[in-house]
């Protein structure tokens, strides 16, 4: 069983219909995907409240933080999909020989900055996903 180095992994986004690394990123946090459910207790039904299942999965979401730079092509990307909404497919490259990877399309984005004393200027962009990711 392999541990995969976090040193390594890349995020990827499409600018001009080419994948393209996005630089400076710190951390990436991929959450919340999830088969989706629904309560199907019935007062007849005993003790236990019942779930089944709705047939649908959430893609959940993607937040990542970088040092953020407003010169760089690739963060200006990111600016412009707030600024102009569109969908977006990205690519996180595991670090892995093969390269592992989760290809998916975001939905919505967001930006938050901070400034802080002693430290870069730093950045969370936090995406929706929509629709089924790709797993390579």
């Amino acid at each position: 069983m392999a541990k995969l180095k976090g040193k390594g992994t890349v995020l990827q986004q499409t600018i001009s219909s080419t994948l393209t690394d996005v630089a400076q990123i710190t951390d990436i946090d991929i959450s919340g995907e999830a088969s989706l459910d629904f309560d199907s207790t019935t007062l007849d039904g005993g003790v236990y409240e019942t779930k089944d299942l709705t047939g649908y999965s959430s893609p959940g979401t993607v937040k990542f933080g970088l040092f953020f730079d407003p010169a760089l092509a690739g963060h200006q990307a990111i600016v412009a999909l707030i600024t102009t909404p569109a969908a977006c497919v990205w690519k996180v490259k595991y670090s892995d020989a093969g390269p592992s990877s989760l290809t998916y399309t975001s939905a919505g984005l967001g930006l938050e900055q901070k400034v802080v004393t002693k430290d870069g200027l730093k950045a969370t962009v936090t995406m929706n996903r929509t629709g089924a990711p790709t797993r390579a």
